[in-house]
């Protein structure tokens, strides 16, 4: 007789761990929070994701600690963030993190106080679209956006604030800079990147605006935790700034584990036998130590 647990044996066991849990989900989140909209959303999802019911009910909790803390909602109508099953390789299991969606950095920016606006779109190769900056009007923007036909392929993402001062902040990415911080996401060829990709350039340029906008430490801290989920490199939306070289746009699909390939060391005895060489070019060669010809 099998002793395996049916999908639905787990969503109850992971029904009434984040019941116990509730009050400790409670004590992070904020005062008004809804926690148990939150859990109750977390369980739908989980009902209409098998891989999110295989995670460890720790980590769904983990990941639903984050969001109460941040008052989101994981799934749901607006889709702030989500619940996304990651796979442990150490493990051998999936564990659920929190996902943060564009819309919820957008959202966590406008709780800041000082952007009254918020917008992140994405341009494709039919749209019309133009970028120019003068010393009297500062960055300007005109984008139309194609609508007979098919726009042809994702070409830049662009995201604007508008501050309540009067002011407003622009950036614009081009197709390489985004691939080029895609190639260096956990996860480039699947998932969210592969699933929903014009979601993650919106977000990729998003994530980059909010290096020059006024954010309370909550919310830069919720930036900074977001993009050390999604990169093997905590710096990557930095380092598009220092070396911003055009690549030609061929991405191949691949393991979902990206493979630094490190210089070869020379070996200790190629390197005495140059040693060796030198030396004696300069009349400077002491009797042999080891027999470097066997």
């Amino acid at each position: 007789m099998s002793t395996a647990l049916t999908t639905r044996d787990k969503l109850v066991h992971l029904n009434d761990f984040l019941e116990k849990k509730r009050g400790s989900l409670v004590s992070v989140a904020p005062e008004g929070a809804d926690v148990d909209r939150i859990i109750r959303t977390a369980m739908f999802e989980a009902s209409k994701n098998e891989r999110l019911v295989q995670c460890s009910p720790t980590s769904v909790y983990m990941a639903l600690a984050k969001a109460c803390e941040l008052d989101l909602v994981a799934g749901g109508a607006l889709h702030r963030a989500s619940l996304v099953p990651m796979w442990n390789k150490s493990k051998k299991t999936y564990d659920a993190e929190l996902w943060i969606e564009y819309t919820g950095l957008m959202e966590l920016v406008l709780r800041s106080g000082d952007v009254s606006h918020f917008t992140a779109e994405v341009v494709y190769e039919k749209d019309e679209f133009e970028c120019s900056f003068d010393l009297d009007g500062g960055k300007k923007l005109h984008h139309k956006q194609f609508f007979d036909g098919d726009p042809g392929p994702l070409r830049l993402a662009y995201a604007v604030a508008h501050f309540k001062n009067g002011g407003h902040q622009v950036e614009v990415m081009r197709r390489d800079q985004i691939n080029k911080i895609r190639k260096s996401s956990r996860n480039p060829d699947s998932g969210p990147w592969a699933q929903h990709t014009e979601e993650m350039w919106r977000k990729t340029v998003v994530r980059r605006i909010c290096k020059y906008l006024p954010l309370s430490p909550k919310t830069k801290a919720v930036v900074e935790h977001d993009i050390a989920s999604d990169f093997t490199e905590p710096n990557v939306i930095d380092a598009t700034f220092e070396s911003d070289v055009i690549e030609p746009d061929n991405t191949v699909a691949s393991e979902n584990v990206i493979e630094v390939q490190q210089p070869k060391r020379k070996s200790k005895r190629t390197t005495k036998v140059k040693d060796l060489v030198e030396r004696a070019q300069a009349n400077d060669l002491p009797e042999p130590e080891e027999d470097f010809t066997s």
